[in-house]
Order: C-alpha cells, then sequence, then structure tokens
C-alpha cells in the first residue's frame, strides 16, 4: 500500500519572467547539461514489490537526462512536443501523440527538454524484469534491446490511463495492481522488440507550425467556446481533413483535445485556488459544474470535489511544498 500522493512529482507555479521554476529537472538527480544521471531521485514515485517505479509527472515543463541500469517507459497523457535526444545524437524536435509509449533500454542515455507543459506518466522497471516480459512474449525468439519512440497503441494507452486513475483516485493505491499493469505495459512493447507488431506513425498529420498555431488557439480559448470549425479554418484545411490530421499529431480528436485541457485546467485551479467547483468549471470552459463532473469522474476516476479533498489532505514532501499538484 501507498500515499497515492508520493508517485507524482511536484506541480510548479506559474512561470513568470527571470522566475527560478521547480522542474522534475530541478529534483536531485536529473540535471538536463553535464554527464547524465544514473538513477530516479528516491523521492520520487512508488516502488512495486518487483523493483518497478512509478512516478506521475504533473503538467509542466521540465528537462531530464538519464542513462540509466533499469529500462524506462514514458507515456503522455497530453501531446508532448520536446527536443529529445537518444543516445550519442543530437536533440531534435518531436511531438509524442497523447497516449503514446516510449520505451528506452538499460544503459541507453535519453534527454528531453519540453517546449510546453506535459503531463506522462515515467514507468522505470529493473531489466531483469523486462527480460523475463519479453521471453515470455517471445517464446524463444531472439530480440534485440533498441529505443522505441511514439508507439501507438490503444493496449498501451489503456493501460497508462489506468494506472494514472489508480494513483490519483484510489485513497490508498494497491502496489501489486500498479505492478500487473507495468508488466502489461512492459509486454506491449514485446510486441515491437520481438518484430511482432509493427505499428507506423500515421503520415496525415498537421505540419510542426500549424500544430503549434491550433495549440495555442486552444489554450487561449480554454475558458470561450471552441469550435472545431474555427480551428480548422485556422489551419486552412476542411473540418474533416484538419480532424484527421490533428489526431494524427496528438493521438485525440479536437473536441476530445479540448476537453483533456480544460480538465487540466480545472484540475490546477482545484489545488491552487478556493474558487467553488462552479466557478472553477466556467474559468475552465465547461458549460456547468455538472459538465466538468461528468466529465472529471470519466477520466480521472473521482469528483473535482473528492480531488481537491485528496489534495488538500495528503502529507507533502519537501519537494512538493509550496508547489501545486
Amino acid at each position: 500500500m501507498c500515499d497515492n500522493r508520493r508517485h507524482m512529482a511536484a506541480k510548479a507555479k506559474e512561470p513568470v519572467e527571470d522566475q527560478e521554476v521547480k522542474t522534475f529537472s530541478e529534483c536531485p538527480g536529473a540535471a538536463f547539461d553535464g554527464e547524465p544521471e544514473a538513477a530516479i531521485p528516491d523521492s520520487l514515485g512508488a516502488i512495486s514489490p518487483a523493483g518497478l517505479r512509478f512516478v506521475l509527472h504533473l503538467p509542466i515543463e521540465f528537462e531530464m537526462a538519464y542513462r540509466l541500469d533499469d529500462v524506462a517507459m514514458i507515456f503522455p497523457f497530453t501531446t508532448m512536443p520536446l527536443e529529445l535526444g537518444l543516445g550519442d545524437g543530437p536533440l531534435r524536435r518531436r511531438t509524442l501523440a497523447a497516449g503514446s509509449g516510449l520505451f528506452m533500454p538499460a544503459r541507453e542515455t535519453f534527454r528531453a527538454r519540453s517546449l510546453a507543459p506535459a503531463e506522462f506518466l515515467l514507468v522505470v522497471a529493473p531489466e531483469t524484469r523486462a527480460r523475463e516480459r519479453v521471453e515470455q512474449s517471445g517464446a524463444g525468439r531472439n530480440w534485440v534491446p533498441k529505443p522505441i519512440v511514439d508507439l501507438i497503441d490503444p493496449g498501451v494507452a489503456a493501460l497508462a490511463r489506468e494506472a494514472r486513475r489508480a494513483m490519483i483516485a484510489d485513497p490508498v493505491c494497491d502496489l501489486a495492481y500498479l505492478e500487473t499493469l507495468g508488466d502489461g505495459l512492459l509486454s506491449r512493447f514485446s510486441c515491437q522488440l520481438l518484430g511482432l507488431d509493427q505499428t507506423t506513425e500515421p503520415k496525415e498529420t498537421l505540419a510542426p507550425f500549424t500544430l503549434r498555431k491550433v495549440l495555442s488557439l486552444i489554450e487561449e480559448g480554454l475558458s470561450d467556446e471552441l469550435r472545431v470549425q474555427d480551428l480548422a479554418n485556422a489551419a486552412n484545411l476542411s473540418r474533416s481533413h484538419f480532424t484527421r490530421a490533428f489526431h494524427a499529431a496528438t493521438g485525440e480528436a479536437p473536441q476530445e483535445f479540448i476537453i483533456s485541457r480544460r480538465i487540466a485546467r480545472a484540475r490546477e485551479l482545484l489545488a491552487s485556488s478556493d474558487k467553488t467547483v462552479g466557478e472553477i468549471a466556467a474559468a475552465a470552459g465547461f458549460s456547468s459544474q455538472a459538465h466538468l463532473s461528468t466529465a472529471f469522474k470519466k477520466r480521472l476516476g473521482l469528483s473535482p470535489a473528492a480531488y481537491r479533498a485528496a489534495f488538500a489532505a495528503a502529507p507533502q514532501t519537501d519537494n512538493q511544498r509550496s508547489a501545486t499538484p
């Protein structure tokens, strides 16, 4: 059993010019420049009986640089534009889709710098555990550990969402249950490592400049009515073409993505303000308090009031004090 708030990296306050911002990279052991770190800080996340570590990174900007003796998996819950460097290669701009997965083998350097606030789950598993899962899936087939970036797989998305729900919503989360979900995530990557599932990135997508433009319009208009047709017009595409391309770029349909961002705004206000749930619903762009509550329960597994109460009652670590979840 475990306190469900200890899985989370600290959430920073809104950055302002010339203000030092507390991010994931500022936790001990995650320096971006220089030699990559060899371990996730002990203060972050929860560890299952078999040694799998789960860290829920809340929507802030971040930098990280690691070369772990364990395998690492990252699962974005929001579109994640970032600069990503693998091995000795240079940093390259990429956009990881919501619901996708990234796999890094043991002793492989990876550096990442976000270009926008992003929420994701980080799962670190002992190399021996990962090998067991791959060998069980492969039934003797040869496999080569290799990085996998932006795996699009419905099973991965569902398992990662359930792990997040368990970590946020369950008053006392069951580490053995999280471990089962982690093993499932390892098994899905096993199919890729064994060449059993050749998932390719969608070809019909938005150009990076167009995607940034549309995402900016969404963020600026969250508290107002946002119409998919207006976003399509901004991208100079028909609504149907835009919807397909946006889904390919982000992993979510436009309206689902807007709801995700509104929930993220509501979570921030629930944790950092004294506004009523009704006031927060309006500020986040929901038509009513009931609409917010329905969307919140569907995505996170608990009501807005319960979410606020859980964080208000949770004990904080030194890294979490003065920070909002």
